[in-house]
Order: structure tokens, then C-alpha cells, then sequence
């Protein structure tokens, strides 16, 4: 076979490729552009307070995720842990549901330690800061210095294209 009957038969396979890969690449960039669209920001202010007034930890985080994805956090104390799930769910352009769920760990002493569980759904507006009190609203847990405590925890759920402008 000579030169001029291989480069015959390998062109139309190499232009079908180049093509291929093209739009390849438009459909990616097509599916980045749909991504960061349909994006979401998670800010989380989680806050330990005591005697319902004087806070005395917080910690700040934000989160990229989707509709239906889960953003996770955990929180490890002295004598408590937190673990939480913030799911948000987009019905509307401005309207989602945010599915909170939420397990603590509060050790009193090493022979006691309680265990609790939350779950709740909150139908929010875009950018409307909600708290979630993985102990309960009113729930106050004594930390063993006499000082009870609770846990707060804000969310605010914004569209990613705002939060990173």
C-alpha cells in the first residue's frame, strides 16, 4: 500500500474523530455552563451557645452542590458530635424544600452517652436563612460545668452564580 492510499483511507477516520472530539468538547462545555446554572450554595453558621445567649463557638462553611444532593457537616466537641445533612430541593426557580436531618451524640459521663435524632423539611425561598436546632428548639444540654448549652445551625441556600460573584 502506498502513501497516497493510506492517507486516503485513515483521513475520512481522523476527520470523523476531529469532529467527534469537537463536539465532544461543546457538549462538555455545554454541560459545565448547565451545571453552573443549575448550581447551588450552601452557607452554613453553625453556633454552640450557653445559657441560650452567650455563643462560645461558631464555625462558618459553604458547600457547592445540586438540587437533591446532600451537603454534610460535622462537628466534634469535647462531649458532643454533630453530624448533619442539608439537602436542598428545587421545585420552583426561587422556591426549594431543604431536608435537614441531624444526629447528636452527648456524652454526660463516659457510662452515659445520649444519643438523638432529627429530621424536618422546610419550604424556603432562595437566600432565606433558616435554624436548625439539631437538640431540639428548647432542648438545653449540660456540658458538666453547670453551663447547658444548645446548637444552632443557620443555612442560607443561594444560587452559585450569585455566591461567586
Amino acid at each position: 500500500m502506498d502513501m497516497k492510499s493510506a492517507v486516503r483511507r485513515v483521513l475520512p477516520a481522523a476527520l470523523f474523530l476531529a469532529v467527534a472530539a469537537g463536539a465532544a468538547a461543546n457538549d462538555l462545555a455545554e454541560a459545565m455552563r448547565l451545571l453552573s446554572e443549575q448550581a447551588l450554595s450552601v452557607h452554613i453558621v453553625a453556633r454552640i451557645t450557653e445559657n441560650g445567649e452567650v455563643t462560645v463557638w461558631n464555625m462558618e462553611v459553604s458547600r457547592v452542590t445540586i438540587s437533591g444532593r446532600a451537603v454534610s457537616v460535622r462537628l466534634d466537641g469535647s462531649n458532643v458530635v454533630v453530624q448533619v445533612q442539608f439537602t436542598p430541593i428545587q421545585e420552583e426557580s426561587d422556591r426549594l424544600v431543604l431536608v435537614a436531618r441531624g444526629e447528636t451524640w452527648v456524652t454526660v459521663d463516659p457510662s452515659d452517652v445520649q444519643y438523638r435524632t432529627t429530621f424536618s423539611t422546610m419550604p424556603i425561598t432562595l437566600g432565606e436563612p433558616v435554624v436548625f436546632f439539631p437538640l431540639g428548639a428548647r432542648a438545653e444540654i449540660d456540658a458538666g460545668n453547670g453551663n447547658p448549652f444548645n446548637i444552632e445551625i443557620e443555612v442560607r441556600v443561594v444560587p452559585f452564580r450569585t455566591a461567586s460573584e
